[in-house]
Formats: structure tokens, sequence, C-alpha cells
């Protein structure tokens, strides 16, 4: 199908792309690798794990930030911000590029193909995306806050030359920054609040709470493009929850579970966060967490 974006020519369209989003460090790989093995989608490539922040920024204007994996030669991908936006920054010059290059760069033409893409990096920018690709689909995962702080702390152990800035706006994102090499430098980003180190294991439970809760929140007039889903749920129950995704996605049902899933991935960087810092996450993430379905005994166990 071809498109008119604006006054130049027709392009061919992108039809019901499908986009993993949520914190990082929640599953949202772990979604993605099981999704691209459906014979109808095709997976976004790019550091970290098919996130394509080179296509999101180079071809969709988007803001963000990122870290790619520790291997990498800096660990960080993209802008050094990660800001909010909205279907008012979304022109026909960008959704003209961006469905281009999907049909060209992911699909290779295969225009009856479908995308899927995971980027947590997008989580503040769904009516951005909406605006891009109004027939998406979006698939929201969500992991118990404790686990997801753990395991950021893994990967920034992985990273020293880089900290995490948590902004004060409304729709917030993490911010990557350098560090610097010198003492005094760190010594500054180690006195500051909002930073991650700096600012404790705090920043990271607000990372999880605002995130969370914005997702629904940026598409509440327009529910039945958003599914929620658990971490917790889908490593359980794989089958159960992957058909709960491909129906929501309108795909044919996998047969077989295509990737095996670690039975359990929440207790695996446990030991790096002390008793007193658990019952502090717990407690700043308790009211987002019970309205996704966590039983709140277990978050203040």
């Amino acid at each position: 199908m071809f498109r008119q974006f604006g006054k130049k020519r027709p392009v061919a369209e992108v039809r019901r792309p499908i986009f993993v989003v949520g914190c990082g460090r929640s599953g949202t790989t772990l979604l993605f690798d099981l999704l691209k093995c459906h014979p109808d989608l095709v997976p976004t490539k790019g550091f970290p794990d098919g996130e394509d922040h080179v296509g999101w920024i180079r071809h969709g204007g988007a803001l963000i930030s990122g870290l790619a994996n520790p291997n990498n030669d800096s660990g960080h991908v993209g802008h050094h911000f990660c800001l909010h936006m909205d279907e008012s920054d979304v022109t026909p010059d960008i959704r003209r590029s961006m469905h281009r290059y999907y049909v060209k760069e992911v699909l290779g033409e295969r225009i009856e193909a479908r995308v899927v893409n995971k980027c947590p990096h997008i989580s503040n920018k769904l009516r951005y995306v909406v605006g891009i690709f109004p027939d998406a689909r979006i698939v929201h995962i969500v992991r118990e806050p404790v686990p997801m702080v753990a395991s950021w702390v893994k990967v920034m152990q992985a990273v020293p030359d880089l900290v995490l800035f948590w902004p004060d706006s409304e729709y917030p994102c993490l911010w990557v920054l350098p560090a610097g090499d010198a003492l005094g430098h760190r010594n500054c980003f180690a006195r500051e609040p909002r930073i991650f180190p700096g600012g404790g294991l705090l920043r990271l439970a607000d990372y999880w709470t605002e995130v969370n809760r914005n997702i629904p929140r940026q598409l509440a007039d327009m529910p039945n493009r958003l599914l929620t889903i658990r971490y917790e749920d889908l490593v359980a129950e794989p089958a159960k929850l992957l058909r709960q995704v491909t129906d929501f996605c309108e795909l044919e049902p996998f047969a077989d579970i295509p990737v095996s899933i670690a039975p359990d991935r929440n207790s695996a960087w446990s030991s790096l966060i002390s008793e007193d810092d658990i019952c502090a996450i717990r407690a700043r993430c308790a009211d987002v967490a019970e309205s996704l379905g966590y039983p709140r005994h277990t978050l203040e166990r």
C-alpha cells in the first residue's frame, strides 16, 4: 500500500508495526527475541539487541539516549539526553523517512511483512510513535522493580565511564552522560542527587515508577493500541503470554516456544543490593507496582 506524506510523491506504507517498550532491564530483549522468530515479523537491527537507535535518530529525528552492550567502544548510543516527544513533533518528512527506511532497510521491500522493534527509549514518546505509524501495536513489558534495579547496577559496573541522569520533567527517561576522567568531576557526580550512582538506587526506582506509570498515561485515549504484560508471567507461562501477545498483535500463534527462557533471572544480581535498599525501592514503587498487579505483600516483604 502506498500513502501520500505531504506534497511529495507517495511511498510504501508500513502496516501495523509492533513496538516493545518498558524500562530497560525489564525483559524487552527477551520478548523481542521471541517475537522476531515469528514468520510474519521482521526485526530491526542495531545496538543494543535490535533497538535501532540510529534508525530512530537518523530517520525519525528522535531524541534518545541509550546504553549499548558493554563490548561496544563507548557503551553509549545516541544523544546524551532522552526527551519526551509527541505527535506535534512529527512532520510529513519524518513520516515519509521512517516509512521508507522500514520498507527498504528493514523489510527489504517485503511490504506484506510487519516490523517488530524494541526500544525502551521510546517509552516516553508513544504519541510520537503513533503519529508516525497510526496503526502501530505497542506491547509494554514490566518487571518487578528490585530485580530491574539490580540488573541496572550490574550494567553500570560494566560501563564505569558513564553515569545516569534523572531529569525533573513530566515524561522523563534516563539520560546517559560521560563521567569524565578527572577525579574532581567524579566527586561532583557523586554529590549530585539526580545522578546515578551519586543519587543512589532510588533514582533507578524513580525511573521504574515514572516510565511504567506514564506508558499507559500517554495512550489513555487509545487503550486498544497498548498491551501490558509482566516479565514474571512471561517466564512462568511463556506459551500463555505469547498467545496473549500474538492475539493482541493479530498474528498467528506460535506452535512452539522459539527461544529458551531462563527460569529465575530475578535473583541473578540480588546480592548487589542491600536489604535496606530493597525495602526503600519497594516502598518507592509500591503504588505503581500494585496497579500493575504485583501484590503489595510481595513488595513489602
